[in-house]
């Protein structure tokens, strides 16, 4: 009897959709934050968060910080204070119900703040050149109906790749990542990391917490491929 194969990335959105509207318990680790960032945060926010760590801990004041999977946007928000005014917080997640669920709260938390440095961007974090929000904005103004229309789109797709990407190259200090990257297909494992060393700027690192196995050699072999979970971009050193 034929199986149908899962795919990961419809099986991601039914599971995490649901879950920006209802706290899903069996989605999370306990964690502990430090209670000084978490006041700002709306309880909404604090409830549906789904990781399993704390990667903000090992940020800088002053720092640019990508978050990969940023979901709700808790690990941003508590990002945001740690780099403070002059830092920058980047978050990418594809998942419209998070987003939405960050981004509602995104001006009042930078009032309470007395500064905005949040961006929240819609694109798949294994390719992190192409913007989803861009490319949804292009389809609702140009809908898709001949094979000629599609010839276009991605002509605009790879010019967009190229002159105008979501994550330009070594723009970034700091990428962090709380429980997403094993969400990833793991076709998609190994454009991940090179996208991640991608964006990095010389000597800059990793801060990754997630769920990892030891029974997978293709994931295991491309993660032992880059230095380690946590890396230094072009500087061969690995973080601990």
């Amino acid at each position: 009897m034929a199986t149908t194969e899962m795919n990961p990335e419809q099986a991601v959105r039914s599971r995490y959709g649901p879950a920006a509207a209802e706290k899903e318990n069996a989605l999370c680790c306990p964690v502990d934050y430090d209670p000084k960032f978490l006041a700002v945060i709306p309880d909404e926010i604090l409830e549906r968060d789904y990781g399993c760590g704390d990667p903000s801990r090992h940020l800088n004041p002053g720092e640019t910080v990508l978050d990969l999977g940023s979901g709700g946007g808790k690990i941003c928000y508590i990002a945001s204070q740690v780099v403070g005014p002059e830092g920058r917080v980047v978050g990418v997640d594809m998942n419209d119900e998070m987003l939405a669920l960050a981004r509602a709260h995104r001006q009042s938390i930078g009032d309470a703040l007395g500064y905005h440095n949040v961006e929240l961007k819609k694109g798949k974090i294994q390719d992190l050149t192409l913007d989803y929000g861009r490319l949804e904005a292009r389809l609702a103004a140009s809908p898709v109906t001949t094979a000629a229309e599609l010839d276009e789109l991605e002509a605009w797709k790879a010019k967009e790749r190229q002159e105008n990407p979501m994550i330009a190259t070594a723009s970034i200090d700091v990428v962090v990542s709380n429980c997403v990257l094993n969400l990833v297909d793991p076709r998609a494992k190994s454009a991940l990391f090179h996208e991640m060393h991608r964006v990095l700027e010389k000597g800059g690192r990793v801060v990754i917490s997630d769920i990892v196995s030891d029974t997978c050699p293709s994931i295991c072999g491309t993660i032992r491929s880059y230095g380690a979970v946590a890396f230094r971009a072009r500087s061969g050193k690995t973080c601990s």
